[in-house]
């Protein structure tokens, strides 16, 4: 499935992304505007981003430190953060 990754304007995306394992307590003190929350299937690291540029810099963090990302979310809406509305996408086995 194939999504429009534009921002739509001015305003921040909510995002949410699911890691495997649990991080040390502070991990996302490091990282501005992101907080984590530890869940029985691993961590996931929520908060709010400018532009793709800081999302993609976050993704490549994670990447770098060798962390699996195992679920990614974006609310499609950056100016309506009262939605409730998500786009998923899920890692395919």
């Amino acid at each position: 499935m194939e999504h429009d990754h534009q921002d739509g304007g001015a305003g921040t995306r909510r995002f949410r992304i699911w890691v495997q394992g649990r991080l040390d307590e502070g991990f996302s003190e490091g990282l501005a505007g992101i907080e984590q929350e530890a869940v029985p299937a691993g961590t996931i690291l929520h908060g709010e981003v400018l532009d793709q540029s800081q999302l993609h810099s976050t993704l490549d963090l994670l990447r770098d430190l060798g962390i699996e990302v195992v679920r990614f979310e974006v609310d499609p809406h950056p100016t309506d953060p009262a939605s409730g509305a998500w786009v998923t996408t899920r890692r395919k086995d």
